[in-house]
């Protein structure tokens, strides 16, 4: 009951979420609990949007609705002359499916869409068509990412478990991986071996195709982010108040202390590690020689820091609790500028690159808040302008 207590006194509404599976498996998953998962989909690279209970793409220039159209191009129209626009929502037995995790794309353009209320769906990309509306049933409910090795999907489930899904309708479990309490973290695949975070405190190896736990190394606390790879070493935090580096064989190189839990994942760029944690520090790290070297430490944001640094250029770009986003110093972790936005930042930030074949000028960071009215905004990355605001 201490980690109730202290979730309690110190990570208000977003962290309901995390009192239930930590503390008992199975405990239901609070809906108001959520923040979005947002990702780029397809290869005109729009931004999926996968919010309570429904998905939404959204176009990546202007941040309006994708509209659907025919074959001929053409725009789509509903019965009252609107244009028709990319959204999928469900609901399992009356109640709205909860939508916690990005879609996989699949080679044949459909999205595999995982949801809290134990079910998959497989949706054509172009349409937003499901191939069936009451989707195949799931082991359990889901949050991390699924991943797609092969023929057969990966998913973690959100109370415990990993499972390996294969058949047409991914109905037929190929192996199962234990775990005591959830599987939150997203999953990283590299070389046919899958990588995942426990909230029993263990990092996983996994042979993709057999099944077969290749090591099990227990990090001292949850681990929530996917782990980053670079030159044969995992690097990843945990709730020990800890950042690790894992050899690939499952062996802890080195340990640095961090002020708080990091919950997301770190972003690993030219031989740095960059990662922030609860308390609302950013870390920049270098891994070059080995180990851990702090090269600044700085704490802009009087709130936690949910989710991964966005580094660009000389940025290293966070948003907080504290409905700021802050652009720092890549060489100091000084704070150039910050952004204010309507509410919670909690998810991860998203770069979109410049396209002058769709008139995207320049970069643009995309940040999602909790709040209905501005469920996206999109800033320059140079300078952190305004340029458009998606609403629900």
């Amino acid at each position: 009951m201490n980690i109730l207590h202290k979730l309690a006194r110190r990570r208000r509404a977003w962290l309901v979420l995390v009192v239930g599976l930590l503390v008992s498996a199975c405990v239901p998953i609070r809906l108001e609990a959520k923040w979005p998962s947002v990702s780029l989909i397809g290869p005109e690279k729009n931004i999926m949007v996968a919010y309570h209970d429904r998905l939404v793409l959204v176009d990546r220039r202007d941040g309006t609705p994708v509209k659907l159209r025919n074959a001929d191009g053409e725009v789509r129209l509903d019965e009252q002359g609107n244009p028709r626009v990319w959204e999928f929502v469900t609901t399992d037995g009356g109640q709205p499916s909860q939508f916690y995790s990005a879609p996989v794309l699949t080679e044949n353009n459909q999205l595999l869409v995982a949801t809290n209320h134990n079910k998959l769906f497989r949706i054509d990309l172009p349409t937003a068509r499901p191939a069936s509306t009451a989707g195949t049933d799931l082991p359990g409910a889901v949050l991390a990412d699924p991943v797609l090795a092969g023929s057969r999907l990966l998913v973690g489930l959100a109370e415990s478990d990993l499972v390996a899904l294969e058949g047409q309708s991914f109905s037929t479990e190929a192996w199962r991986i234990e775990t005591q309490r959830g599987v939150w973290s997203d999953p990283l695949l590299l070389d046919d071996v899958l990588y995942f975070g426990t909230i029993d405190h263990h990092l996983i190896a996994v042979n993709a195709s057999t099944g077969a736990e290749l090591w099990r190394l227990n990090l001292e606390g949850a681990v929530v982010g996917q782990p980053a790879f670079r030159d044969g070493h995992l690097y990843v935090g945990s709730l020990a108040r800890k950042l690790f580096d894992i050899s690939l064989d499952g062996r802890i190189l080195a340990e640095y202390n961090t002020e708080d839990w990091v919950w997301a994942s770190p972003a690993l760029v030219d031989g740095v590690l960059y990662a922030a944690d609860l308390s609302g520090t950013v870390y920049a790290l270098s891994v070059n020689s080995g180990g851990f070297r702090e090269l600044w430490r700085a704490k802009p944001a009087g709130d936690s820091i949910a989710g991964r640094p966005l580094v660009w250029n000389e940025y290293v770009i966070v948003g907080s609790r504290d409905r700021n986003v802050y652009w720092l110093n890549r060489n100091n972790g000084t704070t150039f500028f910050f952004r204010t936005v309507a509410d919670e930042v909690l998810s991860d930030l998203v770069l979109i690159e410049p396209d002058e074949i769709v008139d995207i000028p320049e970069a643009y960071v995309i940040v999602s808040t909790v709040a209905h009215g501005e469920l996206l905004v999109a800033f320059t990355a140079q300078n952190g302008e305004r340029v458009w605001t998606y609403r629900r």
